[in-house]
């Protein structure tokens, strides 16, 4: 079948790490679990992305997220917290304009229970 124009949508239930050519499941379920570490995909994907957007509903560790900014401005990486919704929609706009970015969703898996 030929799929030509159509809108390719994809459902990921769960936390998401995206780029703009991919879209992966995270393994992080809550903003304590959004670490150096956990980001360490980011750094990795190829081009480097300008910008990251991370998309929590509840505020990261300040501590954590503070390191997070400073390692990741070393590589030229602006590193912005915002809730998801603004996360998804900034990461949106600035996709669609061919910016290098990434966002990170943090779906906590007890919040639609």
């Amino acid at each position: 079948e030929d799929l030509t124009g159509q809108d390719k949508i994809v459902h990921m239930n769960g936390s998401i790490v995206a780029f703009p050519d991919a879209c992966f499941l995270w393994n992080v379920e809550t903003p304590q679990e959004v670490t150096l570490a956990s980001l360490s995909v980011v750094k990795l994907y190829r081009p480097t992305v300008e910008y990251l957007f991370i998309g929590c509903d509840k505020p990261l560790v300040p501590s954590e997220l503070d390191k997070i900014r400073k390692d990741f401005r070393k590589k030229d990486i602006v590193v912005e917290q915002m809730d998801i919704m603004n996360a998804m929609g900034t990461f949106n706009i600035l996709n669609g304009e061919d910016r290098r970015v990434a966002c990170v969703l943090v779906i906590d898996p007890d919040e639609g229970s």
